[in-house]
């Protein structure tokens, strides 16, 4: 007979205490906590009590527990949400807009020392001055290890000139990264990132957080502009692009116009509405017809 396998209390309650948060919060973002500090990660905590609960578990419980709201809630896209749970990773629950969250988040960048045995993505810089470390072995762990020019003054170690210790794309070894911490030296941007968010059934992508939103806007009027030069050498006419056909056809005028007597016509900024209201007004008015002409005065 095959025993039954015993679930460790513990690992029941934090199960149950994550489906609780599921069902208590709309927005789940996912952040790979492998290279956030311990100090950082509580801070970020404090900063957002009150509007969001940090949930650091085992991968395992995280998709148990994901798995027991699902079948009790019957929300959608909990699967994908899932396979995008890295190994080292924390849920941070929450009711605040995702986009928010991660302003949040980018508003709150840490410096942090470089890493031993990798590779550094900015230029690392030891700048001149007073270390504030004393004579001693020390000293030739600066001018060997790391290989700054240095003097003794006042009986602690002074660098002569700012310099260069890496540059970017260099690997940082063990004991340059002792040295550099020693000095206190934090060349590294670290910050918390959304890896993958779920919005009430909905999921969010990192690259989707993360667009730049001035670029998209630019990217989104040259493309609708070039489906409104499409859309007037069609054949037919919509009418609820009414305003943009008046302006294209006033923009072609100015031009004529422009050209012929250095002069422009202004462009109605009034409703719909009151064109038409103006119009009857006119019709009811003696002039004389006028052909293209008319138009330029």
């Amino acid at each position: 007979m095959i025993k039954k396998k015993h679930i460790p209390q513990w690992k029941i309650d934090e199960i149950n205490h994550l489906v609780d948060l599921f069902k208590n919060y709309k927005n789940i973002a996912v952040i790979d906590v492998a290279h956030i500090s311990d100090m950082q990660f509580q801070t970020m905590r404090k900063i957002l009590r009150g509007k969001a609960v940090f949930r650091m578990s085992k991968k395992s419980l995280q998709l148990r527990a994901i798995e027991q709201f699902k079948s009790e809630a019957k929300k959608k896209n909990l699967d994908e949400f899932a396979n995008h749970i890295p190994g080292q990773s924390s849920l941070v629950f929450t009711n605040i807009d995702l986009f928010e969250l991660k302003k949040i988040f980018l508003e709150n960048e840490w410096m942090v020392p470089a890493k031993p045995n990798e590779v550094t993505p900015v230029d690392i810089w030891v700048p001149a001055g007073d270390t504030g470390l004393p004579t001693g072995q020390v000293i030739s762990e600066l001018n060997m290890t790391l290989r700054l020019p240095t003097r003794i003054m006042n009986d602690t170690i002074h660098v002569r000139e700012d310099t260069r210790t890496h540059k970017a794309g260099d690997l940082v070894n063990v004991k340059q990264a002792a040295v550099l911490k020693k000095l206190g030296i934090t060349p590294i941007e670290s910050l918390i990132k959304i890896h993958f968010a779920w919005n009430d059934g909905e999921i969010i992508p990192e690259e989707i957080l993360y667009m730049d939103m001035i670029k998209f806007k630019q990217d989104f009027t040259k493309v609708y502009r070039e489906a409104l030069g499409i859309l007037f050498e069609m054949p037919f006419y919509l009418e609820e692009m009414t305003e943009e056909y008046i302006r294209k056809a006033v923009s072609e005028v100015n031009t004529i116009k422009a050209m012929i007597f250095g002069e422009e016509i202004e462009l109605s900024a009034e409703p719909e509405s009151k064109v038409e209201e103006k119009k009857a007004e006119d019709e009811t008015e003696e002039e004389e017809e006028v052909g293209i002409g008319g138009l330029f005065g």
